[in-house]
């Protein structure tokens, strides 16, 4: 048997060796020393105990070799021999073992032993490439704890027959999965679990990695010399095992796919007589199982009489991923098909994204997806809104879920705010929840158990326990469903953010952009009663201008005297467009005060005259406030006064005007006039419009060569050297596996 151990990636040699130390040499690795290579040249801390039965410690050197047929020698290692100096007098290298892939020849071996034992070691050993795959020949385990072997090397050789080929369907099928597998606690865990016990059961959330677990496990039993791994749905699938050969049965989602399944439950409970004469006979069993389906099915299951569905549990938590391990996983999931391109655009990313704890193995894969990286805007904070808001994901997620664990999340849904109470009682929420999924209250509050810890959480409050979403993004999943709906409008009325319906929903016929949910009248009433205290800020009076229409808007009206008085008072010189929106939807559906819109008229008369400000021939939006008589008096008084001597327009405005910022002041002239151009000269331009901007645009050029250079800040200069500091540290610290993504 041969690998091609260059194809594992540095750090997936540093894995096998570290395995290698712990079952071959017998010196379990206790901490990684760091280095200053990118952790390329790993050095690790074990412990060896000595002849004389004394626990004595053990350095650990990795050496990785990307090069094919490349060998060892002292000049590889010059780099290390003052560390090993340091390691010496602290203690530390009484025991030094080189592992590397590279090929090492007796005179390399003596040469390198010779030149550490003068820095101090007390015993140096070199292990060659040759010999790692010799000990990688011989040991299924070893295999099992560095999955990424049965990538690179001819299954044919370990495994056989028909065997084979299932082996060889299970790489197929996992495709880039094993490439980028990263041996996990849970993963080693559930090694030794299947190892000791013939039976492992994998729980975790969705995408937490179990089925990708259990795959790796089939390749280990294969490889372990069982005959085949078989994959079944059910228990009465389980006829498939033979007695008395060594197979794996292996049975994702054991207890239903997206909900429990009571069906299925009773069934395996009256084989669960079998399941244990398989495991005894030689078989081995791999279940996996969602968190919340779990729940649910444990009160059912007749434990007793299968003991090690408690003895043999695997917990995938993704929450206890590892720094180290986050990382690898991006590293893995960038570096494999990522042109350097991207790869390079998403380096310096990389490192918060894998501290983030929020991060998911999901979010590894689809940063290394090309499709989904292609459009995908990179900054700093849409990446940390991948990781903590993957609302996409999850909305998949929960279109999966049978009814009444959707119903429980609408049930959250409904009371975001401030929670259910527990246990759940009547509540016109509840009835809601039913009436529209068609689901019994028993049910919900059942299938609410079993979603604790995954979707929902209890939390403790005065007033007793309540039902929360384990995390927020939940929310906007679930109304990403909801919203596509018809049917289901009134979850999403009552339960989605405000904002989001500020920024989705119309009460009119849907003809306005960027709205996609249309609201009945008959749920006015609660729509405007999650708009009763917002403020009125831009967004809400945007809704209102835009998406209203005359019955909402009326009754905004109504209830909220705030609009009118806000419309009665608004600054005219500065008109945004959520204002300007409003402004003329009140006066288009006869619902602004007349006095109101006077005023209105007048200030914006006033500054367009007197500052030649044309915002209101630019923006038609503007016009609808005028009367047709006002609009038409306006311009031809515009016209008269600003554009009647159109040769003399500049000396105009520099003998009527002065500013302490002349730049910006000519500037607006110049933008106003290229405004107001389309709406007095439809036509084309005039030869003195032509000689206006070329004399304004020359006055402004004048203007900015006299304009003083700024003088550089101090306070900038510092904060920015600040920031530099803190962006070096933070890679030094936690970014240098992510070193050579970028090769």
């Amino acid at each position: 048997m041969t690998f091609d151990l260059t194809k594992l990636g540095w750090k997936a040699f540093q894995d096998l060796a570290t395995a290698v130390a712990a079952e071959i040499l017998k010196r379990p690795v206790q901490t990684f020393l760091g280095s200053n290579d990118g952790g390329r040249d790993g050095a690790f801390l074990g412990t060896w105990t000595g002849d004389d039965g004394q626990s004595i410690k053990s350095t650990l050197q990795c050496k990785y070799m990307g090069k094919p047929g490349a060998n060892l020698t002292l000049a590889n290692l010059k780099s290390e021999l003052p560390k090993a100096v340091l390691l010496a007098q602290n203690g530390l290298a009484e025991d030094y073992v080189i592992l590397t892939n590279g090929g090492v020849s007796g005179e390399a071996d003596k040469e390198i032993c010779a030149a550490f034992k003068v820095a101090g070691v007390k015993r140096c050993q070199v292990f060659g490439g040759s010999w790692i795959q010799q000990q990688l020949d011989q040991s299924v385990r070893l295999r099992m704890l560095v999955p990424r072997i049965y990538g690179i090397g001819d299954l044919s050789h370990i495994i056989t027959d028909h065997a084979y080929k299932q082996a060889k369907a299970i790489l197929d099928n996992m495709g880039s999965d094993l490439s980028c597998f990263v041996p996990t606690d849970a993963y080693r865990q559930a090694v030794k679990a299947l190892q000791e016990h013939r039976f492992v059961i994998l729980l975790g959330d969705p995408a937490s990695g179990k089925s990708t677990i259990a795959a790796i496990l089939a390749l280990g039993a294969l490889d372990d010399g069982c005959i085949g791994a078989v994959k079944i749905n059910a228990p009465d699938q389980l006829h498939f095992w033979h007695p008395g050969e060594k197979q794996l049965l292996w049975v994702d989602d054991a207890f239903g796919s997206n909900h429990f399944d009571v069906d299925r439950m009773s069934r395996w409970n009256a084989e669960l007589g079998t399941m244990r004469a398989a495991i005894e006979g030689g078989a081995r069993i791999v279940f996996t199982s969602r968190n919340y389906i779990w729940g649910a099915a444990r009160p059912h299951l007749k434990q007793s009489a299968f003991p090690l569905f408690k003895e043999s549990q695997v917990v995938v938590n993704v929450q206890e991923l590892t720094d180290n391990e986050r990382a690898q996983m991006l590293y893995n999931h960038v570096r494999r098909i990522q042109p350097q391109a991207m790869r390079q655009r998403l380096k310096p990313f990389m490192p918060s994204i894998a501290a983030n704890k929020a991060f998911l193995p999901e979010t590894a894969r689809r940063l290394g997806d090309p499709l989904f990286t292609s459009k995908l805007k990179l900054s700093a904070g849409r990446m940390k809104e991948l990781v903590e808001q993957p609302v996409e994901f999850l909305t998949e997620v929960l279109e999966q879920l049978d009814a009444p664990s959707l119903g429980a999340v609408a049930l959250i849904f409904l009371n975001s705010e401030s929670g259910v109470p527990s246990p759940i009682g009547q509540h016109p929420a509840l009835e809601m929840v039913t009436r529209l999924l068609g689901v019994q209250p028993a049910a919900v509050a059942t299938a609410m158990e079993h979603l604790n810890d995954s979707l929902s959480r209890r939390v403790s409050a005065e007033d007793g326990d309540r039902w929360v979403f384990r995390h927020p993004t939940v929310t906007d999943a679930f109304a990403e469903i909801v919203a596509r709906s018809p049917e289901l409008i009134e979850l999403y009325v009552h339960g989605a953010k405000v904002d989001r319906l500020l920024r989705e929903v119309v009460c009119a016929p849907l003809t306005a952009e960027h709205a996609r949910v249309r609201v009945p009248a008959s749920l006015f009433a609660v729509l405007l009663e999650r708009f009763q205290d917002h403020p009125l800020d831009e967004t809400f009076k945007s809704f209102l201008g835009a998406r209203a229409g005359d019955g909402f808007l009326s009754k905004i009206v109504a209830s909220r005297p705030d609009t009118l008085e806000w419309a009665a008072t608004a600054n005219t010189s500065y008109l945004s467009s959520g204002s300007l929106l409003l402004l003329t939807a009140l006066n288009s559906y006869d619902l602004l005060p007349e006095a109101a819109r006077e005023r209105i008229v007048e200030h914006v008369d006033d500054d367009t005259i007197t500052w030649m400000r044309t915002e209101v021939f630019a923006n038609k939006i503007y016009q609808q406030i005028f009367t047709h008589d006002e609009f038409d008096d306006l311009a031809a008084r515009f016209r008269k006064i600003w554009l009647n001597d159109l040769g003399n327009l500049l000396d105009h405005l520099r003998g009527s005007f002065y500013s302490d910022d002349e730049l910006s002041l000519y500037r607006d002239f110049k933008d106003s006039m290229e405004k107001a151009e389309p709406f007095f000269f439809p036509d084309g331009r005039t030869e003195p419009l032509d000689t206006f901007y070329a004399e304004i645009s020359a006055h402004i050029s004048t203007l900015e060569d006299d304009r003083p250079s700024p003088e550089p800040s101090t306070w900038s200069a510092q904060a920015t050297t600040s920031a530099n500091i803190s962006m070096t540290s933070a890679t030094a610290d936690s970014g240098t596996i992510f070193d050579d993504v970028d090769d």
